[in-house]
C-alpha cells in the first residue's frame, strides 16, 4: 500500500447504515435468512486486553447499529464472542465452533498476526471456508499466503516499517536500537523497519525481549553502550512502560538525550501514567486511523455514539483499534447483506465472493479489498505522548 488511505469522503446519515448493493444481494431474493451469526475474535482478556477490549466494544456497537437499520432483510445478526487471549491454539478451538456451523458467516478479527498465522489453515480448509476481516493483523504473510479467507482493513508491516524508518530519519536519527518481542507481529515489523534504516545508511543494533519482560536492565545497558539516539520497539504495548521507566532511571530521558518510537499497542495513553511520565515525549505509530482525529461527519458521529454507549471517557480507554474494528465489522456485515438468500440460508461462499468484489461504506469512507484481501490504500499515523494523552501528529505513508 503505497498511497495514503482516503479518509472520510461520504457523510453518512447514520454510522450503522449498511451500504452497497440491494437488500438481497446480486441475483438473490428479498426473503430473510433464518439465522445469521458472526464472531468477534481477539484478546479480550489477558495481557493484551488493552488492545482487545475496546475493539470488542466497537464490534458490538457495529452489530447493534446494523440490526437497528434492519439487519439482513429483517433478520437480526447474532454476535459470538471468541476470546482467544492472543493464543493460536485457543483460537483454533474457538474457530472450530464456527467452521462446523454454516450460520456463522464470518469473523471480525483475529487481531494478532501470530494468531492468524497459527489458525488460518483451519478457516481456509472449512467447508465452505470461513472468512475473516481483521482490524489489526499486519504481518505480510496474513494476506501473502494465498488464503481466500483473509482480509484486513489495516495497513501492512511492509508499509508501516518503511514509514517508521522514514519518520525517524526525518527526525535526525543516526543510531537506532531496534527491538522486538519475539512475536510474529513484532519480529516481522522490526525486520521491515531495520531493513529500511540499513538501506538508508542508518546504523542499527538489534535485540529481542520475551513478552512479559519487566526487567530491562541488560537491554538498557546495551542501548547505552551502543550510544543510540533512538530506540525503536515493535511491540503490542505491555512491555513499553517498564522499558521506558528503566531507561529514565538509567539516565536516558525521552525527548532529551534519546528518542523513542513504538508501534500500534504503544499508542496508548495509559503507558504515560503507568511509567510515571517516563513515556512523555515518546512517539508511536498506528496502522489505522483514530476516528476522533478524522474530519467528517461519519467518524464524528461514531465517536459521539461510542461515548454515549460506553461512557464519556470510553474513547480514551478504547485502545488503538476501536475505529478499525467498527470498520471491519461494517465491511463483513455489508458483504453478508449483499449475499443471496436461498432457502433461508446464506452461503459463506457468497460472502467470500462479495468481500472480494464489493465496495463498502464505512466510518472512514469507501473500502475495497484487493485480490489478496488487503485494503486498497492505507495510512500510517504518528502519535506523540503529550501530557496525559497520545496526540496525533501526522499521517505518513509507507
Amino acid at each position: 500500500m503505497t498511497q495514503p488511505k482516503i479518509l472520510v469522503v461520504v457523510a453518512l446519515a447514520s454510522v450503522g447504515l449498511a451500504a452497497c448493493g440491494g437488500s438481497s444481494g446480486a441475483g438473490g431474493t428479498a426473503n430473510a435468512p433464518t439465522k445469521v451469526q458472526i464472531a468477534a475474535e481477539g484478546p479480550f482478556t489477558g495481557d493484551q486486553a488493552s488492545i482487545g477490549a475496546g475493539a470488542l466494544q466497537a464490534i458490538k456497537l457495529a452489530v447493534k447499529d446494523f440490526n437497528k437499520a434492519g439487519g439482513v432483510n429483517g433478520t437480526q445478526v447474532k454476535l459470538l464472542v471468541w476470546d482467544d487471549q492472543h493464543n493460536a491454539q485457543t483460537a483454533q478451538t474457538l474457530q472450530a465452533q464456527g467452521t462446523s456451523d454454516p450460520t456463522v458467516l464470518g469473523i471480525v478479527g483475529p487481531m494478532n498476526s501470530g494468531v492468524v498465522l497459527g489458525s488460518v489453515q483451519g478457516l481456509q480448509s472449512a467447508t465452505p471456508p470461513l472468512p475473516f476481516v481483521s482490524e489489526s493483523a499486519s504481518n505480510v504473510k496474513v494476506t501473502d499466503s494465498n488464503n481466500s479467507v483473509a482480509h484486513r482493513v489495516n495497513a501492512r508491516d511492509d508499509a508501516q516499517g518503511p514509514a517508521d524508518g522514514r519518520f525517524m530519519i526525518d527526525q535526525g536519527a543516526h543510531k537506532v536500537f531496534v527491538m522486538d518481542a519475539k512475536s510474529d507481529y513484532s519480529t516481522g515489523l522490526a525486520d521491515q523497519t531495520q531493513a529500511y534504516l540499513k538501506s538508508h545508511n542508518i546504523t542499527t543494533q538489534r535485540d529481542s525481549v520475551k513478552a512479559g519482560t519487566k526487567d530491562f536492565t541488560t537491554i538498557i545497558t546495551k542501548i547505552k553502550a551502543f550510544n543510540a539516539d533512538w530506540v525503536y520497539f515493535a511491540d503490542e504495548g505491555p512491555e513499553a512502560a517498564p522499558l521506558v521507566t528503566g531507561m529514565k532511571a538509567a539516565g536516558l530521558t525521552i525527548g532529551n538525550n534519546i528518542q523513542f518510537l513504538g508501534t500500534d499497542g504503544e499508542e496508548d495513553a495509559s503507558i504515560i501514567t503507568s511509567s510515571q511520565g517516563a513515556y512523555d515525549g515518546a512517539y508511536a505509530t498506528n496502522i489505522t486511523a483514530d476516528p476522533a482525529g478524522v474530519s467528517g461527519s461519519a467518524a464524528a458521529n461514531y465517536v459521539t455514539e461510542f461515548k454515549a454507549e460506553y461512557g464519556a471517557d470510553a474513547v480514551s480507554k478504547a485502545g488503538p483499534f476501536y475505529g478499525s474494528a467498527y470498520e471491519a465489522a461494517q465491511a463483513l456485515l455489508q458483504a453478508i447483506k449483499n449475499s443471496p438468500v436461498n432457502n433461508g440460508k446464506i452461503s459463506r461462499t457468497d460472502v467470500l465472493s462479495h468481500l472480494g468484489s464489493d465496495t463498502f461504506t464505512t466510518i472512514f469512507g469507501s473500502v475495497k479489498f484487493d485480490s489478496k484481501g488487503d485494503v486498497q490504500g492505507g495510512g500510517i499515523y504518528v502519535y506523540k505522548a503529550t501530557g496525559n494523552a497520545m496526540v496525533v501528529l501526522k499521517q505518513v505513508s509507507g
